[in-house]
């Protein structure tokens, strides 16, 4: 029993030296370790960039590679760049070719100047303001009428302070004149001079009693008559109702005279148009070459407007063959809807025809618009217009 003891004191002792010698050696390897880190960080070798001199060494061949790589994208770039540069200026070259063309072309080939057409007989129509858009729709409507012609007016309105000022911009009358010629139209051209805007008095009309202003109307007559001649224009009248816009019938026929000056200026046919018969009596118009009278009928007084349009025909005839004019047509026809319903529109419209036809060289309606005297909205009235107009040429 003793000696099993002391062989256990013994083995215990025996290890206690090995758990001894192992707890030192740990010690010394923890030691070694401390320095060796400590040294490590001191000169740089491990930091947060590398852990350790081979993933150094990758990370560093990595970055060779790639930088590699892109300088041979750059390299595989620059001829790329260089056929889309090719290609653009080819694409430029080729544009410049066929603008080139276009423009030798466009010098070889310029428009033809429009030539004034020979208008023996007026199948027109006017709106109230004389604007029109004359797009295709509204042109394939008005060739529906068997219409050849339109009246377009430059406006002017005279101030209670006496100034004259342009209403409708130039440019715009222009183009319209253009656009007409274009679709097929005559032009029948009348300049137009209403009273201060939004004045009833007179009519809309300035009623003149200054002399001052015939020169002064006659100056943009003058105007408009070079214009109209640069654009070929058919028909010209230098005033829209001269017996109107004066006052008196001496100032009438003052400007009667004055506006015959316009003749050398103007080639076309000079029309002098004047409200219903015009003045009692009208002298010396030899220069000009129309004679027109514009009729407003309020009622369903179909006989009255017979006797009427007889007593204008009349008139007309007689100073016709006195100053051995070309023509006498009515310049303005039409009916306030407002004093009359569609159906006697329509039927003002087939009197107006059937007493005058064939004793007028033509006709133009007004109310080509959705104003006061509108029939462009009336069927029956389109219908009437389109079949008489259908039986001249």
């Amino acid at each position: 029993m003793l000696s099993w003891l002391n062989r256990k004191q013994n083995g215990f002792a025996f290890v206690h030296l090995i758990i001894g010698i192992g707890i030192g050696i740990i010690i010394l390897l923890a030691g070694m370790l401390y320095i060796w880190v400590g040294h490590t960080l001191q000169f740089g070798d491990l930091s947060n960039k590398g852990v350790s001199r081979f993933e150094d060494k990758e990370n560093r061949v990595e970055k060779q590679s790639k930088q590699e790589q892109k300088e041979e994208e750059r390299t595989n770039e620059i001829p790329r760049k260089s056929e889309e540069s090719e290609l653009q200026e080819t694409k430029l070259s080729e544009k410049k070719e066929i603008e080139q063309e276009i423009e030798k072309e466009t010098e070889e080939v310029k428009p033809k100047e429009y030539q004034r057409k020979e208008i023996t007989f007026l199948k027109f129509v006017s709106s109230e303001n004389c604007l029109y858009f004359l797009d295709r729709s509204e042109i394939a409507e008005l060739k529906s009428l068997n219409v050849n012609g339109i009246r377009i007016c430059p406006g002017y309105s005279v101030l209670s302070d006496g100034s004259i000022v342009e209403e409708v911009p130039e440019v715009l009358i222009t183009q319209l004149i253009e656009k007409a010629h274009n679709a097929g139209f005559a032009v029948f051209l009348e300049v137009n001079f209403a009273g201060p805007p939004n004045s009833t008095e007179f009519g809309g009309f300035p009623h003149l009693t200054d002399p001052i202003f015939i020169e002064k109307i006659y100056k943009t007559a003058l105007y408009w008559a070079e214009i109209a001649e640069k654009e070929n224009v058919e028909f010209y009248s230098p005033l829209n109702e001269p017996n109107a816009v004066f006052a008196n019938e001496n100032l009438v026929n003052q400007w009667i005279e004055k506006s015959q000056h316009l003749r050398p200026f103007f080639s076309g046919n000079l029309v002098l148009k004047l409200a219903s018969t015009g003045p009692e009596n009208i002298d010396n118009i030899d220069k000009y070459d129309y004679l027109s009278f514009d009729i407003m009928w309020g009622d369903a007084k179909y006989h009255e407007l017979k006797d009427y349009l007889n007593i204008a025909i009349n008139k007309a005839s007689h100073l016709k063959e006195k100053y051995n004019l070309k023509g006498f047509f009515f310049g303005e026809l039409g009916t306030e809807r407002s004093m009359v319903t569609k159906v006697v529109q329509a039927e003002v419209f087939k009197t107006i025809f059937e007493e005058t036809w064939d004793r007028v060289d033509g006709y133009c309606f007004l109310g080509w618009s959705d104003l006061e005297f509108r029939f462009r909205d009336n069927e029956d009235a389109k219908d009437i217009i389109k079949i008489w107009y259908k039986k001249r040429n």
